[in-house]
């Protein structure tokens, strides 16, 4: 969808703009102004929390140290996250990790935010966090995917829903086109 891995069928639009004919220099400018949360958190192993963090800005700004922290450090602050900043990922649990991806994905203020099954490893109060984020991010009016297999999340953040199986969109539509949706197979994936 992001330009990651291309589809071998059908086409993907970024204002307007067939994704697949995006120049090398149009893909890295797209790619700047995304935030990417992995279900892994797919952090580097041999870099400190904080290297993770400031990824972005040490490749894409000339911003200081000191204001690379503070930015890191006020959404680590709304996580509850205190932990050592120079520790590797390896000392982290997965909850703290994947605040750790979070974090690294929100911080430049993206316009397009994709969040793979972001919930799945959070306590209630951490994914309550993301859940207001994502509300936020919304209401600036950013572009926010989300991909989860819990459907009452689903219900909450959604504006518009589409259901997969097997890699193919079965069903999509509004909040009310899904829940009123005369498909069998969605019901039944959707009441699991």
């Amino acid at each position: 969808m992001v330009g990651l891995v291309f589809p071998q069928s059908g086409k993907v639009y970024i204002e307007g703009k067939n994704l697949s004919k995006f120049s090398q220099k149009q893909m890295l400018d797209f790619h700047k102004n995304c935030g990417f949360v992995f279900q892994n958190a797919a952090l580097i192993s041999n870099l400190s929390i904080y290297e993770n963090l400031s990824l972005y800005y040490n490749y894409h700004t000339n911003m200081k140290e000191k204001e690379i922290y503070e930015i890191a450090n006020y959404y680590l602050k709304q996580f509850n996250f205190d932990n050592d900043l120079s520790l590797r990922p390896a000392s982290l649990s997965i909850g703290e990790k994947m605040i750790v991806n979070i974090v690294r994905a929100i911080s430049h203020d993206p316009d397009y935010l994709f969040f793979d099954n972001p919930f799945a490893s959070l306590d209630i109060t951490n994914q309550r966090k993301v859940k207001k984020l994502i509300f936020e991010m919304k209401e600036k009016d950013k572009t926010v995917v989300v991909v989860t297999n819990d459907s009452k999340t689903l219900f909450e953040i959604a504006d518009k829903i589409a259901i997969l199986e097997e890699g193919v969109i079965i069903e999509r539509g509004s909040k009310d086109e899904i829940v009123n949706t005369k498909n069998p197979r969605v019901k039944e994936i959707l009441s699991s």
